[in-house]
């Protein structure tokens, strides 16, 4: 009796205190049977090309949000999300890495101030346009119909996090692991602004802290990155512009005998490596469908190591990438819609290191339709097609052009990848 009347007090507690906080729980469980085929490629790589299956968990995840009125026009607010993996292939862990998780102010005078880990505008304007809708709201489109396929990753010469940029060398022989461009994931250490809205419009700006700076002579590394982003948003109209740079002001002195694949940006591309990632788009509704358009633009710098006995390919790049595309959605009953998008990667242009890769044929096309079904507001059905074909240049020597959140580890020269990913998504 007596511990029944204390689980009573800790709930009713815990009651006053999420009434008082106004907290709010949340989430996805999204899990999805995916049939991959591989194909093409050149050499030995032509020779591994399975047709395989597996089971992805895209987008799951849990939160917590609340938040406090502390006058007439401020407030407190926090939000705290996890992913959550459903399938083996994660881990076999229930929670996983941190999503939006902060603390902030709002005022509807002056705007909203956030701390914490979360995304940038890059990546919420993307999501907004992207129709690979798998989780609870923006930013959590990441089945293989995403245009993260091809947007922001430079034919995957950029992957991984805005702390340490991975240089890719080969494929990834994880076959079901995020390869998203740095400019699509969580900035970890952020700090951002967002404006009030005025008549539709709204400005947000995003810096992440260089808590990595190191100077030591022969590792010297000072990442630092800022996101700005101003969009219209007023009924059926969306549109935005948004701009994203990253930069690792780093150093070393190229000599150590590293495998290619394991070496830094610095060792295999030279010193101040940055790249700046510029998005263009669109959407429009209609009463039972919608068009969208994005347009990017990439640039990626670096300079030559100036340092003596550096390694051969530290001279420097300056490499351009546009990518664009387009999607569409139709509602073809009241519970039902198509939808269906269409990306070009073009080739990659410039200067690369000492001349002797191709920057020919660096591009991939993209294209994705497929068919969804709501049984009610948490629970959707989805049936979708993907396909990701690589040119012939594209991965002999930046990794190639791979699904963007659901990677499968063979992307690479005249690869072609597609799938066929059966899913049911159920939020709460």
């Amino acid at each position: 009796m007596q511990r029944k009347l204390i689980v009573l007090a800790i709930a009713g507690l815990s009651g006053t205190a999420l009434a008082q906080s106004n907290v709010s729980i949340y989430g996805t469980l999204h899990g999805n049977f995916d049939v991959i085929n591989i194909s093409g490629g050149t050499g030995a790589a032509a020779t591994n090309t399975p047709s395989f299956n597996r089971v992805t968990s895209t987008s799951s995840l849990l939160g917590f949000k609340g938040k406090e009125k502390l006058d007439a026009d401020l407030s407190a607010l926090f939000q705290f999300e996890v992913s959550m993996n459903l399938d083996a292939g994660e881990g076999n862990s229930l929670f996983g890495a941190a999503r939006n998780t902060f603390v902030g102010l709002d005022s509807s005078n002056w705007g909203r101030v956030q701390l914490g880990n979360f995304e940038g505008p890059t990546r919420a304007f993307e999501s907004a346009i992207d129709i690979s809708v798998n989780g609870y709201g923006p930013g959590t489109n990441g089945g293989i119909d995403s245009a993260r396929a091809v947007v922001g990753k430079m034919g995957g010469l950029l992957a991984g996090s805005a702390g340490s940029i991975a240089v890719r060398e080969k494929p990834s022989p994880t076959r079901s692991a995020s390869k998203a461009s740095p400019f699509d994931i969580y900035y970890a250490n952020a700090v951002s602004w967002t404006s009030p809205k005025f008549s539709g419009f709204q400005a947000v700006a995003l810096y992440s802290a260089n808590e990595n700076k190191d100077e030591l002579a022969a590792t010297k590394i000072n990442t630092s990155l800022y996101d700005l982003g101003l969009s219209y948003d007023n009924g059926p109209l969306l549109l935005s512009l948004t701009n994203a740079s990253i930069r690792l002001r780093n150093q070393d002195d190229g000599t150590s005998p590293i495998p290619p694949a394991t070496k830094t940006s610095s060792q295999r591309w030279g010193d101040n490596f940055r790249t700046t990632e510029t998005r263009l788009g669109g959407r429009y509704k209609f009463a039972a469908a919608s068009i969208g358009f994005l347009w990017t633009h990439n640039r990626t710098k670096a300079d030559a190591n100036t340092l003596a006995g550096r390694v051969a390919g530290t001279n420097g790049l300056d490499l351009k990438q546009t990518v664009w595309g387009i999607n569409g959605t139709y509602n073809v009953t009241s519970n039902g819609r198509l939808v269906g998008q269409y990306f070009q990667a073009r080739d990659i242009t410039g200067r690369l290191g000492d001349g002797s890769n191709s920057l020919s044929d660096t591009g991939a096309t993209f294209y994705t339709f497929g068919y969804e079904h709501s049984l009610s507001k948490r629970t959707l059905l989805r049936a979708v097609y993907a396909r990701v074909e690589n040119d012939s240049n594209a991965g002999s020597w930046n990794g190639g052009y791979d699904f963007g959140n659901s990677g499968t580890g063979f992307a690479g020269p005249d690869r072609t990848i597609s799938g066929l990913q059966m899913g049911l998504r159920h939020t709460f």
